[in-house]
C-alpha cells in the first residue's frame, strides 16, 4: 500500500545569477566555481520573499498538476533550514498561503535531507490511515545567509561595484556561498492500493521502502554556531561581529562523508527488499555538488543517465533539490510507468537516507 506521488510542482525566483555575475562582487570566476561545484547559475529571491512564499507556490503547482483541490489535503509536511523568521516555522504559513484548511502541518529541520524525511513521514501517515492526501514541501531562501552587502545591489543592477569591505566579505565566503540557490519543490501523495501489499517488492508500486539515518557526532560538519538559545541573549552584537550567524562548513570532510553515506544508504534500502542496483531506473540524488554526485555514480556503478543532475542551473537548494529534480524528470518523461526510483540525500546534522519509489 505504498503511497503514490500524484502531482509535483516547483517555484524559483525569477532573478537568475550566473557565476560571471558573482565574479563582479567577489574574487572568483566561472571556471573556478564550475570545477569545484558544477554550479553555473542560481536563482536569488528579492528581499521580502521567504521560503513560505516559494513553498506555497510550489505546492499550488503540485496540486494543479494532480488535479486536487487545496481543501482535499489533510496533511502538510514542510522542510527548510532557512525559515521566514526564527519562529514560528513555515508549515502553518505555507498552509495558509496555499489555501489549505486547518490541517496538521509539520516542520522538519533535516536540512538537505528534509524532503526525503518528509516523504517518509507522509508515507507513514498515509499507510496508517491518519491522512488521505498529503503534501510535502522543501523550500529555501539561502540569500539571507549571503554576506554580500552592497554586492546584492550590484547583482540587481543598482550599482556598478560593491564596497571594498563587502567584496572582501563575499570573497571570504566563496567556499560555500557560490554553492547555494533559492527555490522550492513540492509533491502531493495519496495512499496506494492495499492489494499491492501482497505483491513482491519487485512488483509493488508507490513508496516501496526507506532507510533513514542520523549521527549527531557529525553535527559540526556544517553548522551555524550563533543565534541559538545556549547564548544569552540568543543574538547579540558580539555574535554578529564574530560572524557566528553565518554557516561554517568542513568542506573536505562533508564531501567524504556524503560520498560514503549516500551510496551505502542506497544499497541498504535495496538489500531490505531484495533488489539490486541493476533494478534501479533512476537515482534522484541531493544536488549538493556535482563532484559528490560523480562519486556516488562511481560507487554504485551507474552513469549520468541513471543519476542525472540539474545543479548547473539551480545550485544547491538544500531541502528542495530532490523535489525540483524529480519534478523536472517527470516533466521530461523520465519517470515512466514501472520505473524504480531511489531518492537519496545527505545533510547537516548529520541526517541521510534513501527511499525507493516505483511509478505506478
Amino acid at each position: 500500500m505504498g503511497s503514490v506521488i500524484v502531482g509535483t510542482g516547483i517555484a524559483v525566483p525569477p532573478h537568475r545569477v550566473t557565476n560571471a555575475d558573482l565574479s563582479a562582487i567577489m574574487d572568483t570566476s566561472d571556471d573556478w566555481i564550475r570545477r569545484r561545484t558544477g554550479v553555473g547559475s542560481r536563482h536569488v529571491a528579492e528581499p521580502g520573499i521567504g521560503p513560505s512564499d516559494l513553498g506555497a507556490a510550489a505546492l499550488q503547482a503540485a496540486l494543479a498538476d494532480a488535479g486536487i483541490e487545496p481543501g482535499e489535503v489533510d496533511l502538510l509536511v514542510t522542510a527548510t533550514m532557512t525559515p521566514d523568521q526564527f519562529a514560528p516555522g513555515i508549515g502553518a504559513v505555507v498552509q495558509a498561503k496555499a489555501g489549505l484548511g486547518p490541517v496538521a502541518a509539520f516542520d522538519l529541520r533535516q536540512q538537505c535531507s528534509g524532503f526525503l524525511y518528509g516523504l517518509d513521514l507522509a508515507d507513514a501517515m498515509l499507510r496508517s490511515g491518519r491522512a488521505r492526501t498529503a503534501a510535502v514541501v522543501g523550500a529555501e531562501v539561502h540569500s539571507g545567509y549571503m554576506p554580500f552587502g552592497t554586492g546584492f545591489d550590484v547583482l540587481r543592477g543598482l550599482r556598478a561595484e560593491p564596497t571594498e569591505a563587502d567584496r572582501a566579505a563575499a570573497t571570504a565566503s566563496r567556499a560555500w556561498s557560490v554553492l547555494f540557490g533559492d527555490g522550492a519543490g513540492a509533491a502531493v501523495l495519496r495512499a496506494g492500493d492495499p492489494a499491492t501489499d501482497a505483491l513482491s517488492p519487485a512488483e509493488r508500486t508507490g513508496v516501496v521502502a526507506s532507510r533513514l539515518f542520523s549521527d549527531g557526532t557529525e553535527f559540526e560538519l556544517i553548522q551555524v554556531r550563533g543565534l541559538g538559545f545556549r547564548h544569552q541573549p540568543y543574538v547579540d552584537a558580539e555574535q554578529l561581529a564574530a560572524g557566528l550567524h553565518l554557516p561554517e562548513m568542513n568542506g573536505a570532510e562533508l564531501f567524504r562523508r556524503a560520498s560514503i553515506a549516500m551510496p551505502a544508504a542506497v544499497r541498504a534500502v535495496l538489500d531490505d527488499v531484495g533488489l539490486s542496483i541493476a533494478d534501479l531506473d533512476l537515482v534522484v540524488c541531493h544536488q549538493a555538488n556535482e563532484r559528490i554526485v560523480d562519486v556516488v555514480r562511481s560507487s554504485l556503478g551507474i552513469d549520468a543517465e541513471v543519476a542525472p543532475t540539474n545543479i548547473e542551473r539551480y545550485g544547491n537548494t538544500t531541502a528542495a533539490t530532490v523535489a525540483i529534480l524529480f519534478h523536472e524528470l517527470r516533466l521530461s518523461g523520465r519517470v515512466p510507468s514501472g520505473a524504480l526510483v531511489c531518492f537519496v540525500a545527505f545533510g547537516a546534522g548529520s541526517h541521510w537516507g534513501a527511499l525507493l519509489y516505483r511509478q505506478p
